[in-house]
């Protein structure tokens, strides 16, 4: 009788094995073809976004990408649910098989947490990444302390484009934090600031009024403008200050200058709460980490969830 009480498959003991990995609570009733196909499948969203990101620039990536995510989580809960429903049909007399051993749980986490923080650290450091927005720079594109998804694959076959929103190390005292702002001119261009106005090769960027709001942040509260923004085939909000709000932000105006080459020209959306290249200048392609192209966790309202504009 004691053997067949210790050799009870325990609900408790499946639950505890299933959230320490997927598959192995199945392995823990004996079902070892089973439990490793949760665990393959637990494995495979990593692989299968790195491989998503390395196909293009297609708009429909991202969706793709989050639903793969979705489904991940999916897979996580039925295998879960699974190893509770093993355990409560598992005989009270169970007979342990030659899984049922510490060694082989251990051998598997082992290998399983392995590939899974290798394979996290690369899809990290060459194709996706998450920034959480700590200014209200971007407003109102991204509001403050929001989060995005960059991907960090697509400027290794092309450079940045009039209109993207780029993570960068900006060229100064502040070179090892990552910095949000949007390309306004690329390599060639001409870029001048004068009475609020901004030039690119000599021309007026075209604005449209949309709305008056007011910005909220700790630093204070900002009445202003949005405006659409044109800039050759892109088209973008911006936040104005209005004249009484402006003379407590730095917003300061910029002889012509030529951007150089393998250089872009970056402002934040918010025109006057904004440290970008009109205070360190150009930024060079190589500090260029990725774009950013979606807001998946937006912080005041879910509407906002999804593709960056």
């Amino acid at each position: 009788m004691d053997n067949i009480a210790k050799n009870k498959r325990r609900i408790w003991v499946a639950i505890m094995f299933s959230l320490i990995m997927e598959g192995l609570g199945q392995i823990y009733c004996g079902r070892l073809k089973r439990g490793l196909v949760f665990t393959l499948l637990n494995l495979l969203p990593i692989p299968i976004i790195i491989g998503i990101f390395y196909l293009g620039d297609s708009p429909a990536l991202m969706p793709i990408t989050i639903a793969v995510i979705i489904s991940s989580g999916l897979v996580q809960v039925i295998a879960l649910v699974d190893a509770v429903i093993l355990a409560k049909k598992a005989p009270a007399n169970y007979q342990l098989k030659s899984c049922n051993s510490a060694a082989i749980y251990i051998l598997l986490v082992l290998i399983t947490t392995a590939g899974a923080i290798g394979s996290g650290l690369y899809l990290r450091d060459k194709s996706l990444e998450a920034f959480k927005v700590s200014a209200a720079s971007m407003f109102p594109t991204i509001e403050l302390n929001e989060r995005v998804l960059a991907n960090k694959h697509i400027y290794a076959e092309t450079d940045p484009q009039v209109g993207d929103i780029v993570i960068f190390n900006p060229p100064n005292e502040h070179w090892r934090i990552n910095y949000i702002k949007r390309v306004v001119a690329v390599a060639g261009d001409t870029v001048e600031r004068k009475n609020d106005v901004l030039f690119i090769n000599g021309k007026q960027l075209q604005r449209r009024h949309a709305s008056f709001t007011t910005l909220e942040i700790p630093e204070g509260e900002f009445k202003g403008s949005i405006y659409h923004e044109e800039n050759g085939q892109s088209r973008y909000q911006i936040f104005v200050a209005d004249r009484e709000t402006e003379q407590q932000l730095s917003a300061p105006d910029f002889a012509l200058l030529t951007v150089p080459e393998h250089h872009v020209f970056v402002l934040g959306d918010n025109r006057n709460l904004s440290s970008d290249s009109r205070t360190f200048g150009p930024i060079p392609l190589a500090a260029v980490n990725g774009r950013a192209d979606y807001i998946y966790f937006p912080v005041n309202d879910w509407s906002r969830f999804g593709k960056l504009k």
